[in-house]
Protein backbone atom coordinates (compact mmCIF):
# COMPACT_ATOMS: atom_id res chain seq x y z
CA UNK A 1 0.00 0.00 0.00
CA UNK A 2 2.85 2.79 0.84
CA UNK A 3 4.64 1.77 -2.27
CA UNK A 4 1.19 2.88 -4.75
CA UNK A 5 1.33 6.19 -2.21
CA UNK A 6 5.15 6.57 -3.03
CA UNK A 7 4.40 6.38 -6.76
CA UNK A 8 1.43 8.58 -6.60
CA UNK A 9 3.19 10.92 -4.78
CA UNK A 10 6.24 10.49 -7.75
CA UNK A 11 4.48 11.41 -11.04
CA UNK A 12 5.76 13.48 -13.70
CA UNK A 13 4.41 16.38 -12.26
CA UNK A 14 4.63 15.77 -8.41
CA UNK A 15 8.25 16.40 -9.15
CA UNK A 16 9.70 13.07 -7.50
CA UNK A 17 10.59 11.74 -11.09
CA UNK A 18 14.40 11.47 -11.95
CA UNK A 19 15.45 12.20 -14.71
CA UNK A 20 15.92 9.38 -17.16
CA UNK A 21 19.07 9.16 -19.97
CA UNK A 22 15.36 8.38 -22.40
CA UNK A 23 14.35 12.02 -22.06
CA UNK A 24 17.48 13.50 -22.93
CA UNK A 25 16.81 12.69 -27.36
CA UNK A 26 12.91 13.83 -26.27
CA UNK A 27 14.17 17.20 -24.72
CA UNK A 28 16.76 17.70 -27.13
CA UNK A 29 14.40 17.14 -29.97
CA UNK A 30 11.87 19.80 -28.61
CA UNK A 31 14.35 22.32 -27.99
CA UNK A 32 15.53 21.90 -31.28
CA UNK A 33 11.60 22.29 -32.78
CA UNK A 34 11.08 25.10 -31.24
CA UNK A 35 14.13 26.96 -32.09
CA UNK A 36 13.85 25.60 -35.81
CA UNK A 37 10.42 27.01 -35.90
CA UNK A 38 11.05 30.03 -34.85
CA UNK A 39 14.46 30.76 -37.01
CA UNK A 40 12.14 29.36 -40.12
CA UNK A 41 10.14 32.75 -40.27
CA UNK A 42 12.34 34.09 -42.76
CA UNK A 43 12.20 31.51 -45.14
CA UNK A 44 8.57 31.42 -45.41
CA UNK A 45 7.69 34.75 -44.47
CA UNK A 46 5.09 35.10 -47.26
CA UNK A 47 3.10 32.12 -47.10
CA UNK A 48 2.83 32.47 -43.04
CA UNK A 49 1.67 35.83 -43.52
CA UNK A 50 -1.24 34.64 -46.18
CA UNK A 51 -1.95 31.63 -43.78
CA UNK A 52 -2.41 33.86 -40.62
CA UNK A 53 -3.92 36.38 -42.99
CA UNK A 54 -6.85 34.01 -43.58
CA UNK A 55 -6.81 32.63 -40.12
CA UNK A 56 -7.56 35.83 -38.86
CA UNK A 57 -9.75 37.16 -41.90
CA UNK A 58 -12.05 33.89 -41.12
CA UNK A 59 -12.09 33.64 -37.53
CA UNK A 60 -11.76 36.61 -36.05
CA UNK A 61 -12.34 39.24 -38.72
CA UNK A 62 -9.45 40.94 -38.32
CA UNK A 63 -7.49 42.76 -40.35
CA UNK A 64 -3.71 42.91 -42.31
CA UNK A 65 -2.83 45.22 -39.35
CA UNK A 66 -2.89 42.13 -37.58
CA UNK A 67 -0.69 40.08 -39.00
CA UNK A 68 2.78 40.87 -38.15
CA UNK A 69 2.01 40.82 -34.46
CA UNK A 70 0.10 37.55 -34.66
CA UNK A 71 2.89 35.86 -36.39
CA UNK A 72 5.86 37.26 -34.37
CA UNK A 73 3.11 36.10 -30.70
CA UNK A 74 3.62 32.72 -32.41
CA UNK A 75 6.90 32.50 -33.20
CA UNK A 76 7.63 33.70 -29.56
CA UNK A 77 5.70 30.97 -28.00
CA UNK A 78 7.31 28.68 -30.40
CA UNK A 79 10.92 29.93 -29.26
CA UNK A 80 9.61 29.59 -24.96
CA UNK A 81 8.68 26.16 -25.63
CA UNK A 82 11.68 25.07 -27.07
CA UNK A 83 13.81 27.50 -24.02
CA UNK A 84 11.82 25.11 -22.03
CA UNK A 85 12.50 22.17 -23.36
CA UNK A 86 16.01 23.28 -23.34
CA UNK A 87 16.38 24.21 -20.01
CA UNK A 88 14.54 20.79 -19.12
CA UNK A 89 17.31 18.81 -20.65
CA UNK A 90 19.97 21.17 -18.87
CA UNK A 91 18.32 20.90 -15.62
CA UNK A 92 17.52 17.31 -15.93
CA UNK A 93 13.90 17.92 -15.02
CA UNK A 94 11.02 15.70 -16.37
CA UNK A 95 8.72 18.43 -15.10
CA UNK A 96 10.36 20.64 -16.88
CA UNK A 97 9.95 18.71 -20.10
CA UNK A 98 6.31 17.69 -19.53
CA UNK A 99 5.29 20.97 -19.31
CA UNK A 100 7.09 21.75 -22.89
CA UNK A 101 4.78 18.72 -23.94
CA UNK A 102 1.93 20.04 -22.46
CA UNK A 103 2.72 23.26 -23.94
CA UNK A 104 3.21 21.89 -27.71
CA UNK A 105 -0.28 19.85 -26.90
CA UNK A 106 -1.85 23.36 -26.20
CA UNK A 107 -0.66 24.92 -28.70
CA UNK A 108 -1.44 22.89 -31.65
CA UNK A 109 -4.56 21.63 -30.00
CA UNK A 110 -5.12 26.15 -30.60
CA UNK A 111 -3.78 25.63 -34.11
CA UNK A 112 -6.68 22.55 -34.91
CA UNK A 113 -9.16 25.13 -33.90
CA UNK A 114 -8.37 27.86 -36.17
CA UNK A 115 -8.00 25.15 -39.03
CA UNK A 116 -11.40 23.70 -38.08
CA UNK A 117 -12.81 27.33 -38.13
CA UNK A 118 -11.18 28.56 -40.98
CA UNK A 119 -12.43 25.29 -43.19
CA UNK A 120 -9.13 24.38 -43.84
CA UNK A 121 -8.46 20.74 -44.07
CA UNK A 122 -5.06 20.99 -45.12
CA UNK A 123 -3.50 22.32 -42.13
CA UNK A 124 -5.81 20.70 -39.84
CA UNK A 125 -4.37 17.02 -40.87
CA UNK A 126 -0.85 18.34 -40.40
CA UNK A 127 -1.93 19.86 -36.65
CA UNK A 128 -3.70 16.99 -35.84
CA UNK A 129 -0.62 14.32 -37.19
CA UNK A 130 1.72 17.29 -34.84
CA UNK A 131 -0.85 17.02 -31.89
CA UNK A 132 -0.89 13.12 -31.96
CA UNK A 133 2.71 12.73 -32.29
CA UNK A 134 3.09 15.00 -28.82
CA UNK A 135 0.79 13.50 -27.23
CA UNK A 136 2.59 10.07 -27.46
CA UNK A 137 5.73 11.90 -26.24
CA UNK A 138 3.61 12.88 -23.48
CA UNK A 139 2.71 9.38 -22.61
CA UNK A 140 5.85 7.98 -23.57
CA UNK A 141 7.13 10.24 -20.47
CA UNK A 142 4.80 9.12 -18.37
CA UNK A 143 5.56 5.36 -19.17
CA UNK A 144 9.13 5.54 -18.71
CA UNK A 145 9.00 7.42 -15.13
CA UNK A 146 6.60 4.57 -13.93
CA UNK A 147 8.69 1.92 -15.58
CA UNK A 148 12.03 3.52 -14.12
CA UNK A 149 10.08 3.81 -10.42
CA UNK A 150 8.61 0.55 -10.30
CA UNK A 151 12.96 -0.50 -11.07
CA UNK A 152 14.06 1.39 -8.85
CA UNK A 153 11.26 0.19 -5.70
CA UNK A 154 12.39 -3.34 -6.48
CA UNK A 155 16.29 -2.62 -6.30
Amino acid sequence: MAEGVAMADGSVFGGGVRWSRLFTPIGVFLALFGLLNFAELPLGWKDRQQQVGRYLDATLDLGPDWVLPVIWLAKLVELVLGVIAGAAVVRRSAKWLAAAVLGWLAWFTAFSAMDVWAADRAELQEHTVYFVMFAVLLGLIHVVSAVEQVLRSRA
